[in-house]
């Protein structure tokens, strides 16, 4: 078992007497209390009952077609945060894969899944499991929620946040003994302590990009030196997202497109505000953005836009293929046209939706509704579902579709593993 790093809760002082309102006031931003409300951060218990049965509804594919597992190494499931994988998972599924967290896992990070390994969070804690018997390797103590844990190379890399305090620290994948850890200079913002966070790690060519206050860092994925950083207009308010050397991320009113190997800028697209905690996704040539209610796709190479596409509710970037922009609500999500932002379908439940894991052919998410919750499998053509489990106790967590498996987290510290039948 690896050793308790520790950390020391700093105590938050008061921000030089500018509220977060006058703030946005005079930046005219808006920030509705809704951001909060669509990751379900203050959504209620659920009940649910716990059966493991499952019901398949409308057409069932076969399951003998084969794919080539895939890892998901990171929130999003790789750097350009869409949340689709080339696998072909195709239901109706069955519970093949169980591993215990234990505790109060209703608010947690979704899993990382390699070949070897699965990391899951929870009670402020990092969690190892082996794959190939489902056991425990080992656990880290770590404070904060949300650790959103990202693997390569045999190093864990996680975030990790009290009070003003924050850090990054890399794991060996096989002990979990600490090999380094990267102390942020300063944490959170001055306007009601919004934005400003330490963000979930992502890994791209031997750098992790990590951002916290008013800065994105590149440090050396071996050593955690800085090899580079950004400072922003405004507290940071979006992980980054990378493809092609270039790395994307906001804060409250701008994105910013910087050149990774150098970390110099390359294009900034400013708009009225940011919706915030979400990072862009990227989607072939097309940066997909939110301000408020409205879905934008900027280019990626100069930040021009492309096309806008407005909703009756504030909307989050949610994932993308190729062909399809995906976006959501508290308990709605959204299939539009890549090219030009218009609305294939819609999908809504009573009470939550969760963020999405497209597949080739599905798309998995968390719904609460009917009540309980459930993990559903609906087409990616049209939205039709085609599975649903019967209810279960299940966390906000997205799902995570990887190495042929669909990961769900429960409320009460389990992870499940749903396979083809």
């Amino acid at each position: 078992m690896a050793a308790l790093i520790s950390f020391v809760p700093i105590v938050a002082v008061k921000s030089k007497r500018v509220s977060l309102l006058s703030y946005l006031c005079r930046r005219k931003v808006k920030f509705p209390i809704q951001s909060l409300l669509l990751i379900g951060l203050v959504a209620s218990a659920m009940a649910g009952s716990g059966c493991n049965l499952e019901r398949a509804t409308g057409l069932e594919q076969p399951s003998s077609l084969a794919s080539t597992p895939v890892d998901w190494l990171m929130e999003g499931g790789g750097p350009e945060r869409s949340r689709t994988t080339t696998e072909m998972i195709l239901p109706p599924l069955v519970a093949q894969e169980r591993y215990v967290v234990g505790g109060d896992t209703q608010f947690v990070s979704p899993v990382a899944v390699t070949a070897d390994f699965l990391l899951a969070d929870g009670d402020h804690r990092l969690h190892a499991f082996g794959r190939a018997d489902g056991q425990e390797k080992w656990r880290i103590d770590l404070p904060g929620s949300y650790l959103s844990p990202a693997i390569a190379d045999n190093t864990v890399y996680v975030r990790a946040e009290a009070g003003q305090a924050g850090f990054v620290v890399a794991l060996d994948s096989i002990t979990g003994q600490v090999k380094w850890r990267f102390p942020f200079p300063k944490v959170g913002s001055e306007f009601g302590n919004v934005g400003g966070h330490v963000t979930s790690p992502l890994i791209v060519n031997e750098l992790v990009l990590i951002g916290a206050a008013r800065t994105m860092y590149a440090l050396d994925a071996a050593t955690g030196a800085v090899v580079w950083h950004f400072d922003s207009v405004e507290p940071i308010a979006s992980s980054a997202a990378v493809t092609d050397d270039i790395v994307y991320f906001s804060d409250f009113t701008h994105i910013y497109a910087v050149d990774l190997p150098s970390g110099q800028a390359q294009w900034q697209f400013q708009q009225e505000s940011m919706t915030l905690f979400f990072a862009p996704i990227i989607a072939q040539e097309r940066v997909i953005i939110a301000d408020h209610d409205t879905i934008q796709a900027l280019s990626r190479m100069d930040g021009q836009p492309l096309w806008q596409q407005t909703f009756p509710k504030e909307v989050i970037p949610a994932a993308a293929t190729a062909d399809q922009i995906f976006v959501k609500t508290v308990n709605q999500l959204w299939a539009l046209n890549a090219e030009n932002g218009e609305i294939l379908w819609d999908y809504s439940a009573l009470n939550f939706v969760s963020l999405p894991a497209i597949t080739d052919r599905q798309i998995y998410i968390i719904t609460r509704s009917d009540g309980g919750s459930q993990l559903r499998a609906l087409q990616r053509t049209d939205g039709k579902e085609q599975w649903r489990t019967e209810n279960l106790p299940l966390s906000n967590s997205a799902p995570v579709a990887a190495q042929g498996a669909v990961y769900i987290r429960t409320v009460n510290g389990g992870v499940i593993g749903y396979r083809a039948r």
